[in-house]
């Protein structure tokens, strides 16, 4: 493109030589001046210009001189007139920079010839060169696009080069994705929205600008839809819905067409009904469904919990140890959840809590471009854009007749019924679908003109109440009065008293509230279509009130002047319970009591948030923190813990109140300190003056509140671990042991971390610790699968997954399922472990982002196992490539391990050193994040396996370094789950001397020159 000798910086670092030929510098220093000087253009540089890009922090005592030196050695092999100098320093002839800065001609992309600065050392002027490279070939690219576009050919190749320099700038992604739309790619154009959003968030914690999240949305309404959605908390109605036809057709349409759509009219319209039969009917235009139930929040605050809960929002991988970091918060982990797939959100019953469900839905539609909203309401949300569907009660002649006529024949077949009779009832009624339904089940004991007899009663009672009341609460509590009247004492009484419950209950709890056999009461109920019961797991039932129903029965407690007494009694079964089950829960004694916890959550928390300073709350919160923290969901009690602190400042004046405060303090101080929540200074305090003010009873917590959580350092909770271990009560030391030898693993220390973690078991079974007994026993797999004993370490993982779902509990089975099939993968079972990684690629989970793709990164480093071994080396290369897409994003354990193993794999499939230069610079920088992050607590199994790919790709350059980087990795432990690290450690010795400072040494290691350099050529 120009005929004089040019100095060539778009790519590696070239000039002509004398000969004419394109010559490469000799030399990392001849390489830089050449790259300052083409910086500096026509004018060049100045001596002090160019001794601030060659020696940036230790200038020679001379720099002309030195400057001078490394002149003449070019002038000696270049041509002639290349260099040249200026009144104050020197310049080139011309560069490929130089010409890609002045032309408006596309064809001045052919000038790159490949990255710019690749082939120098990281620093300002590297980071000059790619700036000024990168706006060059912005403009070019734009150029190009506009003139492929111009002439009707597809721009969106250039288009995505232009993403790839701007990732942060929206405007080239808006043209990529309208390039793909157009071009019928619009999941392409979707996945690059994606990728701008999770962009500006990791680099700035921004969103997309609204034009952008606009142009997403508007795409997603036109895209393909799925086979069909994931259905979350959707029922299929048992009975047909008469007379709603036209209402469903129009909410189909509507929900499709708007972001937004509200249910909205009187109680007991059906409006829940009709959600649920909107969201079936939708079920293929979306990918997933969630359907949540706001009866069980009793203020705003519980909104945004019930909602986070039920579309998954909770932590993923188990937490196992105190010291792990926190995922992020509740509101943040929704938000990706959401917008991880298209998704309709049903939020039912929100005129209770309609504030902060409209506040909840403006913030995550606004957030989440490809979410639809739909609701359900006595009143609308009032939000911009909300469209409101108002279904009109059943019209009495036909569709409310038909539906009074259903039920009653199913209540009671051949029951006579006179159609003017059944008219004038349903009229009666205002045609409300649940005033009919209670009505019609009434003639199971009598006959039609009985019941309009009693209708009248009822009526006339209702005219004299309160008159301020709107007209939708008096007919819906003339509605459930009459059912109320109808039913026998012991049922009635029943009715209100259970109302106290927010979120069901179970039979026995209702038997210690009411003071008696619940049954007969509870059936009379049932019958009576006030209750619904369901089972939460097969032999566990489950009794539920109609949220109007729960209205109807507190009114008659208050209006009664019983309410303090139920409430009494109500406090009294929530300590009961909660003080029956946690001995059970301590160490996972009886299997249930996890599952009776998690039943009974939503009711234990609103009793602690109604009144946080009762005996009864404190004993729920305690009992909650430990099922929390047994199943590793450490973001409930990081939420509660004001209240939590607010029960735990006055301990119950009996030993159990005083072992419940210390239990609640000493976890909800552990999760503030590890959130670095401004509670844990409190949280502390408080625990150190019910330990020294009070006699804590002795058992488990009390130990682990003295010895550990307040323990003034890290050294001092280890040397009370090693005394503990040893400890005369069992459950202290086979805790003891279990943490000593994770600390082990941490340390690479892998012998010693198995001998710990099988004493702990062995103890664990002996005393029936289950909980304690599962968690030894997958840490003994991965053990023994990190050491490549794979057959042991197979045979226990099998074993545990089948303890591990007969408790319920299921946290830990995606981890076990990649331990599993990574086993049957290194011996030599290659099918099997090929479909049990797809399984685990095509399984979700509750968590936000970081979990999915923690999930995601090891289950594709599986399938990119399965392929390597398979020798299949454009699969293989391929599913790599993705492993190392994903592990960009974050320096998570998981991720660090499979960058590791991808660049072990690549290398060993004859990807060229030079050719990872890139993700080898990735993995070494985020390992030094880390490794300074973690300090001594460095966790060096995982360190070991990176350093071990790093070793991988520097072998062929760097022998010397390489040997010394992998007999590091080897002395730290590194895991060999993934058979790229197990080959690439075959051979390799550890370094001989002990592992002390780990941090310290991995991160000296790193900054050292040859690994700095890293895979560049010989002699950069």
């Amino acid at each position: 493109m120009q005929e004089e000798p040019l100095v060539r910086v778009l790519g590696p670092v070239r000039f002509t030589d004398r000969t004419g030929a394109d010559a490469s510098p000799v030399g990392a220093m001849p390489r830089r001046l050449l790259v300052a000087l083409a910086l500096g253009g026509p004018d060049g540089r100045s001596i002090a210009a160019l001794t601030d890009d060659l020696w940036p922090d230790d200038p020679p005592r001379n720099p002309r001189g030195a400057i001078q030196m490394l002149v003449s050695r070019l002038r000696a092999s270049a041509v002639e007139g290349l260099l040249g100098s200026t009144p104050t320093g020197y310049r080139v002839a011309g560069s490929d920079l130089a010409l890609a800065e002045q032309r408006a001609d596309p064809a001045a992309l052919e000038l790159w010839t490949g990255e710019p600065g690749a082939d120098l050392e990281d620093g300002l002027l590297a980071q000059e060169l790619r700036a000024r490279a990168g706006r060059a070939r912005v403009r070019l690219l734009g150029i190009a696009a506009d003139e492929r576009e111009a002439a009707g050919e597809d721009a969106a190749p250039l288009l995505q080069q232009l993403v790839g320099i701007r990732p942060l700038d929206g405007r080239p992604v808006a043209r990529l994705m309208r390039a793909l739309a157009a071009s019928g790619r619009t999941d392409a154009a979707l996945a690059a929205f994606a990728g701008h959003r999770e962009a500006l968030a990791e680099a700035l914690g921004a969103d997309p600008e609204q034009e952008l999240v606009q142009l997403n949305a508007d795409l997603l309404r036109g895209q393909a839809p799925p086979d069909a959605a994931e259905l979350v908390g959707v029922r299929a109605g048992t009975t047909p819905l008469l007379g709603r036809e036209p209402d469903l057709l129009v909410l189909e349409s509507t929900v499709t067409a708007h972001r937004l759509t509200s249910i909205v009219g009187t109680g007991g319209l059906g409006k829940t009904r009709l959600a649920h039969e909107t969201a079936l009917r939708l079920a293929d235009r979306f990918e997933r469904i969630v359907f949540v139930e706001l009866v069980g929040a009793r203020e705003d605050g519980d909104v945004e919990l019930v909602v986070g809960a039920a579309v998954g929002a909770r932590p993923l991988q188990r937490a196992r140890r105190l010291s792990d970091a926190l995922p992020p918060d509740l509101p943040t982990r929704t938000r990706e959840v959401l917008a991880a797939r298209r998704t309709l959100l049903v939020l039912d019953n929100c005129e209770h809590v309609v504030d902060a469900a409209a506040r909840l839905a403006a913030d995550l539609l606004g957030a989440v471009p490809g979410l639809t909203g739909l609701t359900t309401s006595r009143v609308p949300l009032l939000l911009p854009g909300e469209a409101v569907v108002a279904p009109q009660p059943l019209a009495a002649d036909t569709d409310g007749a038909a539906l009074f006529v259903q039920r009653a024949t199913a209540a009671r077949p051949g029951v006579v019924l006179d159609r003017d009779l059944v008219e004038r009832v349903c009229s009666r009624l205002d045609g409300l679908p649940l005033a009919i339904e209670l009505a019609a089940a009434r003639l199971r004991s009598m006959a039609l003109p009985e019941l309009d007899a009693r209708l009248a009663d009822r009526f006339a009672v209702l005219v004299g109440g309160d008159r301020t009341a709107p007209d939708r609460h008096r007919t819906l509590l003339a509605v459930i009065e009459w059912s109320r009247r109808l039913l026998s004492p012991s049922a009635a009484d029943a009715l209100a008293s259970l109302a106290v419950f927010p979120d069901g209950f179970t039979a026995l709890a209702a038997g210690a509230l009411l003071g008696t056999d619940p049954a007969e009461p509870l059936t009379e109920l049932v019958d009576q279509s006030l209750l619904t019961v369901g089972e939460t797991r097969p032999g566990r039932s489950r009794y539920r009130m109609l949220e109007t129903v729960r209205e109807y029965g507190l009114r008659e407690l208050r209006e009664s002047g019983r309410l303090a007494d139920v409430v009494a009694r109500f406090d009294a079964w929530a300590l009961g319970f909660a003080r029956e089950t946690a001995p059970g829960l301590l160490a996972g004694i009886d299997p249930r009591a996890t599952a009776a916890v998690a039943d009974e959550e939503e009711t234990l928390l609103a009793l602690v948030r109604r009144d946080a300073r009762t005996e009864a709350a404190l004993a729920a919160v305690a009992l909650l923190a430990e099922s929390w923290l047994y199943r590793g969901e450490f973001e409930p009690t990081a939420v509660i813990l004001p209240t939590l602190l607010e029960a735990g400042r006055v301990p119950g004046g009996s030993p159990e109140g005083v072992g419940e405060a210390v239990r609640a303090l000493a976890i909800g101080s552990s999760i503030a300190l590890i959130a670095s929540r401004p509670e844990a200074a409190r949280a502390l305090a408080l625990l150190r003056r019910v330990v020294r003010r009070h006699d804590p009873p002795p058992g488990f917590w009390t130990v682990f509140a003295r010895e550990l959580v307040l323990s003034p350092d890290f050294e001092t909770g280890v040397a009370a671990l090693d005394r503990l271990t040893a400890d005369a009560d069992p459950l202290v030391a086979a805790f003891a042991l279990a943490m000593r030898a994770q600390l082990a693993e941490n340390a690479g220390s892998l012998d010693d971390a198995l001998v710990g973690m099988t004493a702990a078991d062995a103890l664990s079974s002996r005393h029936g610790y289950t909980w304690l007994q599962y968690l030894g026993r997958v840490s003994v797999a991965s053990l023994r699968s990190q050491r490549g004993d794979h057959a042991a370490a197979l045979a226990l993982a099998l074993r545990t997954r089948r303890e591990v779902e007969e408790l319920g509990i299921e946290t830990d089975l995606r981890q076990l399922d990649w331990l599993i099939a990574g086993c049957r993968l290194a011996l030599g079972d290659v099918d099997e472990a090929d479909r049990g990684f797809a399984r685990l690629a095509g399984t979700r989970g509750r968590g936000g982002a970081d979990d999915e793709a923690d999930n995601r990164v090891l289950a594709a480093a599986g399938l990119a196992e399965v392929a390597t071994a398979r020798r299949d080396v454009p699969l293989a290369l391929a599913r790599w490539e993705q492993v190392l897409s994903i592990q960009a994003r974050s320096g998570s354990p998981w991720r660090l391990l499979a960058a590791g193993s991808a660049l072990a794999a690549q290398v060993e499939l004859g990807v060229p050193p030079a050719a990872l230069a890139e993700p080898y610079r990735r993995l070494r920088t985020r390992m030094i994040a880390v490794a300074r992050l973690q300090g001594d607590r460095i966790d060096a199994p995982v360190s070991g396996a990176a350093l071990v790919g790093l070793a991988a790709v520097l072998l062929p350059v760097a022998p010397e370094a390489a040997s010394e980087v992998a007999a590091l990795g080897a002395a730290l432990g590194a895991r060999r789950d993934l058979p790229s690290i197990a080959r690439a450690l075959s051979g390799v010795a550890p370094a001989g001397a002990s592992v002390e400072d780990a941090a310290a040494r991995v991160i000296a290691l790193l900054r050292s020159p040859a690994l700095r350099r890293g895979p560049g050529p010989a002699g950069s």
